[in-house]
């Protein structure tokens, strides 16, 4: 469910706002391993953002929503936004804000006409995560007695 908002205050051709969005798209899928089908990139131009009261200079502002992000993923992110907002749309790293919003409710994400809390059976992240976890070790713990009981015939 990651969704990342880009508004910049300068106009850019199609191709490279195809660029930007794709290249989000991939490293997103790389840094938190979500399907790239669920990666939502919106790209605004043209917008009014003035950073320093200056409307001339290319500036932005970056909106990244998704589940639990820790300081490793928002700082990687961080840079790999600037790398890309620089190389494309000419915004220096010091003329964007990048905010980022961590949505650990479910209900409060709806998707192909339901909310997450429906499709992931919990409403808080940290228990579908826990309920993840328990369910890892618990194959693990199957395929170990399985393994063991194989050994013993």
């Amino acid at each position: 469910m990651p969704f990342i908002r880009i508004e910049t205050n300068h106009d850019f051709s199609s191709e490279v706002i195809h660029y930007v969005i794709t290249q989000i798209t991939e490293q997103f899928h790389i840094i938190k391993g979500y399907p790239q089908s669920m990666i939502l990139v919106v790209v605004n131009t043209k917008v009014n953002v003035a950073f320093g009261g200056d409307y001339e200079k290319p500036a932005a502002v970056v909106q990244v929503m998704n589940g639990r992000m820790p300081v490793e993923i928002t700082t990687k992110l961080t840079e790999i936004l600037s790398d890309i907002l620089l190389a494309k749309f000419n915004v220096p790293a010091n003329r964007m804000y990048i905010f980022f919003q961590e949505d650990t409710k479910m209900h409060l994400v709806g998707w192909n006409r339901t909310t997450f809390e429906q499709i992931l059976g919990a409403d808080d992240l940290a228990d579908v995560e826990a309920a993840r976890k328990e369910s890892t070790a618990a194959k693990k713990t199957a395929i170990e007695y399985n393994r063991s009981d194989n050994r013993n015939e």
